[in-house]
């Protein structure tokens, strides 16, 4: 029996290390399309409500930093970019660089409810 304990616990070990080390390597190939300048020359603020988003499109320019905010007018809510590292909660701003034009998806990453899977929206870089 300590024998058994002692395999399960190295597997549990391994695994750890194992997506620990997944994480750390994808974060700097997600972002490959978005930099951090220092100042931005424009503000976007996203604002959430109680299971949606103001808009179902937020356009921005590629290579123009931009500050980008959440704002919630009912719950609390934040914004994932998916297939990036980058969230911003309510009441937080990250500046931001788009570097290469596409759409790239948002969703609410708080669980808010009931209608949270459907806080879906894209900020649209041309």
């Amino acid at each position: 029996m300590r024998l058994r304990s002692k395999l399960v616990g190295v597997a549990i070990i391994a695994m750890l290390v194992m997506v620990i080390s997944a994480c750390g390597a994808s974060s700097t190939t997600m972002n490959e399309n978005i930099s951090e300048p220092s100042a931005a020359t424009t503000e976007l603020v996203i604002e959430a409500k109680s299971w949606a988003f103001d808009k179902p499109e937020y356009h921005v320019k590629k290579g123009e930093a931009i500050k980008l905010s959440v704002k919630s007018s009912s719950g609390f809510h934040g914004i994932k970019i998916e297939n990036t590292s980058y969230s911003i909660q309510t009441n937080e701003s990250k500046i931001l660089s788009f570097d290469k034009p596409g759409e790239y998806n948002i969703y609410c990453n708080i669980a808010c409810g009931t209608g949270h899977s459907k806080m879906k929206a894209k900020i649209i870089v041309s």
